[in-house]
């Protein structure tokens, strides 16, 4: 059986051409902190990453920061900005739960930006917040996330830029679902990214922290990475986000794919629901339910039809919560049995949408996928 796999929003798959980078650079000898040949040349090639990254963020290279994952970009600007001052926050409702969570699990002050129907950021909301702001809670401090990385929906983050500014405040943009399907114009604090959504090696990302921005180190010790983020460099890793970031490609393919996908899925399932259909979502991301399909049990059923997909984000899904992005656009009664979210990539082809539209017209015919 040959597989098709439509979860890139979980981890897109390495390309070759970053697989054959990074076992070269393993045959390196070196740490990037060392004086020595062997350390400049390793060193050199961090910053040759670096540069195309930057270009690619539309930000300045040498106010990235390399990190283990974008989780660990996410944490570090939340972090840094709570040591800022910044005593209370906000986070939208259609952020990863690696932002909201590090509030939360180190007992910051925090609250919650709602989405409208379609889960768009509420900036009419966020306005009058900070409008009413209290002064004992600091300089105020927003995060969002460029696109939900389930529903795909892309979030107003110039306006929400605007908005807080206009407050003196901080902005902490997700880009990790963003960041090589749409344009990177944010002129945010901070912006974070991840080398494994774009083909790249899984374990690294980055952080952007805007020049004169406030920073707090999350991690102490050698002072590497200006001393923003000690340990040693993730040498082989972040020579493979470099490639991979110099090979982001054109997604009006992988669009057309998509479309197709909903526009034919639509005759087998006559009440699909398409969240985020009506406003401007990742190109390639679909997130559908349909009132008597169950999620789980029909990706399971895909697993074992040689066809990868998820029931929404790779950090999230399996477990029994309802889905956080379906209640905050007040839609839980359109998926009482949850969604399925299907993500195109690089590799995706017009008959991987023939393969999984075949599986799933011939999955719904069985009786314990409808009543599962």
């Amino acid at each position: 059986m040959t597989r098709v796999y439509l979860d890139n929003n979980a981890s897109c798959p390495i390309r070759p051409e970053v697989i054959a980078a990074v076992t070269d650079v393993m045959h390196l000898n070196g740490n990037s902190s060392a004086q020595h040949s062997d350390g400049r040349k390793a060193q050199a090639m961090i910053s040759k990453a670096r540069e195309i990254i930057g270009l690619e963020m539309g930000v300045c290279s040498q106010d990235i920061i390399f990190t283990s994952s974008g989780t660990e970009a996410l944490n570090t600007a939340i972090f840094a900005a709570h040591n800022a001052g910044c005593k209370k926050m906000l986070f939208s409702n259609a952020d990863h739960a690696a932002t909201y969570k590090a509030a939360v699990n180190w007992g910051y002050s925090h609250d919650f930006i709602p989405t409208d129907v379609n889960g768009v950021t509420d900036t009419v909301y966020l306005k009058e917040i900070l409008k009413n702001w209290n002064s004992s809670d600091g300089r105020p401090f927003v995060s969002v996330s460029a696109a939900n990385g389930e529903t795909g929906v892309l979030q107003p983050v110039d306006t929400i830029v605007d908005i807080v500014h206009q407050y003196n405040g901080l902005v902490l943009v997700d880009a990790v679902q963003a960041f090589g399907k749409i344009p990177m114009t944010f002129n945010a604090d901070y912006i974070a990214i991840s080398a494994h959504k774009i083909g790249g090696p899984q374990g690294v990302g980055a952080l952007y922290a805007c020049p004169n921005t406030p920073f707090s180190p999350l991690l102490c010790g050698g002072g590497q990475e200006r001393r923003m983020r000690s340990g040693t460099m993730n040498l082989a890793g972040i020579h493979g986000f470099g490639v991979a970031a110099s090979m982001m490609n054109n997604l009006d393919f992988t669009k057309k794919l998509r479309d197709s996908f909903e526009m034919r899925l639509k005759i087998v399932e006559s009440d699909l629901n398409i969240f985020g259909a009506n406003v401007d979502r990742l190109p390639n991301t679909s997130f559908i339910s349909s009132p008597n399909l169950n999620a789980m049990t029909m990706m399971m059923a895909l697993d074992l039809a040689g066809i990868s997909v998820s029931t929404g984000s790779a950090c999230s899904s399996g477990k029994s919560n309802e889905n956080r992005i379906i209640k905050s656009m007040g839609l839980l009664d359109s998926a009482p049995k949850g969604a399925i979210r299907v993500s195109f990539g690089y590799k995706s082809m017009s008959k991987d949408v023939d393969q999984i539209l075949s599986a799933w017209s011939s999955i719904r015919n069985r009786t314990e996928v409808t009543n599962g």
